[in-house]
């Protein structure tokens, strides 16, 4: 089976050694201080210029929100990086979290391992996600306290996309992820 982590920043993560799972990672914001991940996602100004400065995205694919390509201290850097605006699947949803985006291109690019014979099939897991305000980098440089509350649509539409998709959620399962007919709770 081959697995694609999409991995967010929720408490849940905490006890997760992300090195250790095998199989394609996108991280979303400041995951890239403690791991690497193949993709890394950011959508606001602070944590986006944070990777920039940081070098991050020298060893990785890194996708960051339109809205801020024309910025001076970003242009540098951005024949190096995507933009969400660039991605196919994208729907004109600029301001979208970044865990969507994510999400949709882990799916995007596991759409081409369904049905996989010989891999035994391809599925999406998710690690982080708790939509619960909790963030494990909380009161740290560009993070205030607490997190994002709840799911968006643009989320949850990912799974209406791509419905042949099997998404595997790690830890908490949320009412509105149980009526999701494509999302299983990890056992």
């Amino acid at each position: 089976m081959l697995i694609h982590w999409v991995i967010g920043n929720g408490a849940s993560r905490r006890d997760v050694d992300i090195d250790k799972l095998q199989g394609v990672k996108y991280g979303c914001n400041a995951i890239y201080r403690d791991y690497w991940t193949d993709y890394l996602f950011s959508k606001d100004k602070p944590i986006t210029f944070e990777i920039y400065r940081s070098g991050a995205w020298k060893d990785r694919r890194v996708s960051v929100q339109s809205y801020w390509r024309n910025d001076s201290e970003f242009r540098p850097i951005q024949n190096h990086i995507s933009l969400w605006s660039h991605q196919r699947w994208f729907k004109n949803e600029d301001f979208t979290d970044t865990g969507t985006m994510a999400i949709r291109q882990a799916s995007h690019n596991a759409m081409k391992y369904l049905g996989d014979k010989k891999h035994g099939g391809v599925e999406i897991h998710m690690v982080g996600f708790d939509f619960d305000k909790t963030n494990i980098y909380s009161n740290t440089s560009c993070y205030h306290e607490g997190g994002r509350w709840g799911i968006t649509h643009s989320f949850l539409d990912t799974f209406e996309m791509f419905p042949e998709m099997t998404y595997v959620q790690h830890g908490t399962m949320t009412d509105v992820l149980k009526e999701t007919d494509n999302v299983i709770l990890y056992r």
